[in-house]
């Protein structure tokens, strides 16, 4: 089920809603019931999560200066 990020035009709360298909839902800010929302673009994930950095043998993307801590 697809997940889609909102942000609230008028109080800036960002929240996410899960979206079925073929219905139509009227979306509204959960903390101020504001309809004035605007759909984000988001990154998704595709499988494999943080084990794919534990199995790949690399941290680039580590900041730290230790891979241990990646793992």
């Amino acid at each position: 089920m697809p997940i889609y990020e909102y942000i609230c035009l008028k109080c800036q709360h960002k929240f996410e809603y899960v979206i079925l298909p073929g219905k139509e839902v009227k979306i509204s800010c959960p903390k101020c019931q504001s309809s004035e929302v605007k759909k984000l673009i988001s990154a998704f994930g595709i499988g494999g999560g943080t084990n794919r950095l534990k199995n790949s043998g690399s941290c680039s993307s580590c900041s730290s200066s230790s891979c241990s801590t990646c793992r």
